[in-house]
C-alpha cells in the first residue's frame, strides 16, 4: 500500500510539472522532482528538505561541490552529479540561445558574459570572437585557475582569434569570491593585452568583469580611454 501511495505521489508531481512547469512549486518540490530520476525508490521529499536546510537555496545546492552534496543523507554520487549538471546544462542552453547574438551594446555584452559564468567557482578567462558586424562567432575559455591568479595568455588569445578569423574580440573574466570592481592587476593586464594586439590587427573591444549576477564593462566605465 505504501509503495502504491509513493508511486501515486510521484505521478502527481510529474503531472503538475507537465501542466504548469515550475509555477506553483515550492523550492523543495523542484529538488524533489529532480531527484526522482536518480533515486527512483526513495522518498526524495525528505532529501530535498535536507538539501535546503544545509544550503538554503537551489542555487547554492547546485553550486556546491560533489563531496559537499554527498554529506547530505540520501545524496549518492549519481544524485550529486545530476545536481551539478544543472548550472552547466543551463549555461550550454543559454550559449546556444545567444549563438547568433550581436555584442554591440555594453548591457548586452555584460548580460551575455554573466550567463557564461553561471555556476563557476573558479576564476576563468573567456574570449568572444566577433565578426565585422559584431556578431558572435565563438566564445571559449582561454585560461583558468585559483581566484586572483589567472594568467592572461596572450599567445592563446592571438591563436584563438586567428583560428576563428576574427579581428574583434572581447575579454571577460570572473571574480567568483568578490565583486566586479576591476583590480589594478586587471587594468594592467588589459592595457598590456590591448597594446600587444593592436599592432597585429586584433581589436580588443572591451573587458568584462563578472561577479555573480553583476558585471562591469571596463570600456563603459572609462578605463579604455587610458589605453589610447
Amino acid at each position: 500500500m505504501a509503495e502504491n501511495l509513493h508511486k501515486g505521489h510521484r505521478e502527481r508531481v510529474r503531472r503538475k510539472f507537465i501542466e504548469l512547469g515550475f509555477d506553483g512549486f515550492d523550492k523543495h518540490e523542484i529538488l524533489e522532482l529532480l531527484l526522482f530520476y536518480s533515486r527512483p525508490r526513495v522518498d526524495t521529499n525528505e532529501i530535498a528538505h535536507r538539501l535546503l536546510d544545509k544550503f538554503k537555496t537551489i542555487t547554492a545546492v547546485c553550486d556546491a561541490d560533489i563531496d559537499e552534496l554527498k554529506e547530505v543523507n540520501g545524496i549518492d554520487e549519481s544524485s550529486a552529479v545530476l545536481l551539478k549538471m544543472i548550472p552547466l546544462l543551463t549555461k550550454e542552453y543559454l550559449s546556444g540561445v545567444g549563438r547568433n547574438c550581436v555584442l554591440r551594446e555594453y548591457r548586452t555584452v555584460c548580460d551575455f558574459f554573466t550567463k557564461q559564468f553561471i555556476g563557476e567557482r573558479e576564476e576563468k578567462i573567456r574570449i568572444a570572437c566577433l565578426d565585422d558586424k559584431l556578431r558572435l562567432i565563438k566564445c571559449s575559455i582561454i585560461s583558468d585557475g585559483v581566484p586572483g591568479n589567472v594568467p592572461v595568455n596572450i599567445r592563446k588569445i592571438v591563436e584563438f582569434a586567428f583560428k576563428n578569423k576574427s579581428e574583434n574580440i572581447i575579454l571577460a573574466h570572473n571574480h567568483p569570491n568578490g565583486d566586479a570592481i576591476p583590480s589594478d592587476d586587471d587594468l594592467r593586464a588589459t592595457s598590456a593585452l590591448y597594446n600587444t594586439l593592436k599592432p597585429i590587427g586584433i581589436n580588443l573591444l572591451d573587458h568584462i568583469i563578472v561577479a555573480g549576477d553583476d558585471a562591469i564593462s571596463l570600456k563603459e566605465s572609462g578605463a579604455f580611454s587610458l589605453l589610447k
